[in-house]
């Protein structure tokens, strides 16, 4: 196990053997992939704990411990009706009950500069239990931030066209907002 105070976590929320949605001829696993190895990129290899590609979900958080100093991005794409767009940011239902915790902050600015450079509609920051499960594991680790970040939505060809073309500015953008939450040092 790895236990890490002062740490950014970065995970791909799906892997080599959960492809998540499916849409519109892209594998979910594959893009959160890209986007945590983009970020990871932009980062100081000593500042990040990711998860592997062939992890389990369950596997990577019986791995990592996150410390109250940490920062856990968990990265996904939504799916709905094809009509369906925008991003949104799931936090634990604690910390959206507070509004000047951290996770609440992170997750407003991710939300606002993703509907910013994607220029698609901002659904906000939301609490775990009025997600699809009651309760979202990986926001629940001991991080001292956690969000788990839906940049938009796989099944909406616009929501995806415009993530293609500016998902470069997007997340430096995201890498620098995991910097400056990273050195807060909770």
């Amino acid at each position: 196990m790895i236990l890490s105070p002062l740490k950014i976590f970065p995970s791909a929320g799906h892997n080599n053997q959960d492809s998540g949605a499916v849409k519109n001829g892209y594998r979910e696993a594959d893009l959160t992939k890209e986007a945590r190895n983009n970020i990871a990129r932009r980062s100081k290899a000593e500042d990040l704990i990711m998860d592997e590609d062939w992890e389990t979900n369950s596997q990577y958080q019986s791995r990592i411990k996150p410390g109250k100093a940490s920062v856990l991005l968990d990265i996904h794409f939504n799916s709905a009706a094809s009509l369906a767009s925008g991003t949104e940011c799931y936090i634990a239902a604690t910390d959206f009950n507070n509004k000047n915790s951290l996770s609440y902050k992170m997750a407003d600015e991710i939300c606002k500069i993703t509907a910013k450079v994607l220029r698609i509609p901002n659904r906000g920051v939301k609490p775990d239990d009025l997600s699809q499960h009651s309760r979202i594991g990986i926001l629940h680790l001991g991080a001292g931030v956690s969000v788990l970040w839906e940049i938009c939505f796989i099944s909406n060809t616009k929501d995806m066209n415009s993530y293609q073309a500016n998902k470069e500015e997007l997340m430096k953008k995201v890498a620098e907002i995991l910097k400056n939450y990273d050195e807060m040092k909770l």
